[in-house]
């Protein structure tokens, strides 16, 4: 979708759907999000909180560090848990 298409509900979930998106496409981020998607919230939080600190160092993709951000919504994370469990990502 291009930008000037989107809505203001597209763009508030952009970085989800991007998530959605590398997790499709690179198993290996997406096993790690699956495995952090079933700590509990603090833990998760933690994690989640060192591996952008990771990515940050490794100057890897913005989008990828925002779509990893989204995370720390204890709802935006149980939705992608659902998402995933339900569509096997």
């Amino acid at each position: 979708m291009k930008p000037s298409q989107m809505t203001d509900l597209d763009k508030d979930f952009e970085p989800f759907y991007k998530l959605l998106q590398v997790m499709r496409d690179d198993p290996v981020v997406n096993e790690k999000v699956l495995t952090i998607l079933k700590l509990d919230s603090y833990q998760r939080r933690s994690v989640i909180n060192n591996w952008l600190e990771q990515l940050r160092r490794q100057n890897a993709f913005e989008n990828l560090r925002q779509a990893l951000s989204c995370l720390f919504d204890d709802k935006v994370a149980a939705k992608v848990l659902k998402i995933i469990s339900h569509h096997r990502i």
